[in-house]
């Protein structure tokens, strides 16, 4: 008997650490203390949120017009890159051509050179003219074709002069653009850093607005079941409701009481911590509340349901293993500021679904736990509901709750152990 609880208990860790369950977290961090408030708290993030998404776009529009702008320039820049390759094309094929017109007038002066001082050439050119006057016309041309050489020499560094003006112009122009484009690289990357931030903030905003809405949301249950205007104190209208059960109960818990007990009548049939010397070792992370099958299992406080296991009896029937725990609801709750995860096994159905926002009136599920009906759990000996309550929000690793898990009679009020202390209601004090 000792050993088969004990694999029982290692069948229930693994089952935990087996559990895969992931959804965003959810941390209440409203400040306003009435629904009034908090729905008025809701509309202003909702207009930071709608601001921050202007200043988002207009920070997109920004760095487009900055991606334009470097588009424009490097179109420009190819367009001043190709003038400045024309123009040192131009110039050298000028500088080619003032080295042939030097050539040409080289000839021309060696020509007159010849004839000043060689009787040769004189009468070379006597010889190819035919009368002296044609001698003097050859003469004539040379002297004007030296003359039109030295005017287009003189053209053409005119031109080169010019085109190296233009050229420097050019790359001046293009040094400017090529500054240009830096800065619009860093305005680019200054403002991707902002739209960054914004982004962020727009997150982190949605966030507080999810956060908010959930919190509305278990508000808004909780005023109208307890009957209370919007503009009253939560925490007030929790002692008025408190109240009115002090006047159906005596004895009852104080007004404001936080956690109730899970189920309306009953009694505690194991304690939380370790089992003692019946199973040396194991460790019992929960407060188990007999009580008749089926009876209605409530959740111990306002809050939000964050993870169901439901199939526990499907599982077993596809696999043929026990499923230690059955069916379980996971619910986390936000009281005083702090954070708080309850967890419910041994349920013989389930009445909630991830994302519910439940109150402390909230029915989540029947209690279970019977071996002769929930044959598919296991760790079970008889109807109850296993409460386990742990510190801290866990919504995506569900093995946490047992790690940081504490007595639940730190929270819950309960009665001594045993069948000869039972409860008929969820409100008396003991």
């Amino acid at each position: 008997m000792k050993i088969v609880k004990k694999i029982s208990y290692v069948i229930l860790v693994l089952v935990l650490l087996s559990a895969q369950v992931v959804i965003p977290d959810w941390t209440p961090s409203a400040q306003a203390t009435t629904l009034k408030g908090l729905k008025q708290q809701l509309a202003d993030l909702e207009a930071k949120y709608e601001a921050n998404k202007h200043k988002q776009e207009a920070t997109e529009k920004e760095i487009q017009n900055a991606k334009d702008e470097i588009n424009r320039i490097a179109k420009e820049r190819d367009e001043i890159e190709e003038q400045i390759s024309e123009l040192n094309a131009e110039i050298d094929q000028l500088r080619k051509d003032i080295d042939d017109k030097n050539n040409e007038i080289k000839d021309i002066i060696s020509y007159y050179q010849v004839s000043a001082t060689g009787t040769d050439a004189y009468l070379e050119y006597v010889f190819m003219a035919t009368d002296l006057t044609d001698f003097i016309y050859r003469m004539a041309v040379a002297e004007q074709l030296s003359e039109y050489n030295a005017s287009l020499i003189d053209d053409y560094e005119s031109l080169i002069i010019k085109h190296e003006e233009k050229t420097k112009e050019l790359n001046e122009k293009n040094a400017e653009l090529e500054n240009k484009r830096k800065e619009m690289e860093k305005q680019i990357s200054k403002l991707t850093t902002e739209l960054q931030g914004t982004m962020e903030g727009a997150l982190s905003i949605e966030e507080e607005i999810d956060v908010l809405k959930t919190q509305i949301q278990i508000d808004e249950k909780l005023y109208k079941e307890y009957e209370c205007e919007e503009t009253m104190e939560k925490k007030a209208c929790e002692e008025a409701y408190a109240k009115k059960m002090a006047e159906k109960y005596k004895d009852t818990l104080p007004p404001g009481t936080p956690f109730y007990r899970p189920v309306t009548s009953g009694y505690i049939s194991s304690e939380y911590g370790p089992r003692g010397y019946l199973y040396p070792g194991e460790v019992h992370y929960g407060l188990d509340f007999a009580t008749s099958h089926g009876s209605n299992v409530y959740a111990v406080s306002d809050g939000k349901v964050v993870a169901v296991i439901d199939d526990a009896k499907q599982r077993y029937d596809k696999n043929k293993k026990y499923i230690c725990g059955g069916n379980k609801v996971y619910i986390i709750h936000t009281v005083d500021g702090k954070n708080y995860t309850s967890t419910y096994m041994h349920l013989a159905s389930v009445k909630v679904k991830v994302g519910d926002i439940v109150t402390r009136e909230t029915v989540i599920g029947l209690v279970g736990g019977s071996p002769s009906i929930e044959y598919w759990d296991n760790c079970s000996s008889g109807s109850h509901v296993h409460l386990m309550m742990s510190y801290g929000h866990y919504l995506s690793d569900m093995t946490n709750p047992i790690s940081n898990s504490f007595n639940p009679r730190k929270v819950v009020n309960a009665p001594p152990l045993g069948s000869n202390h039972r409860f008929s209601n969820r409100y008396t004090k003991y």
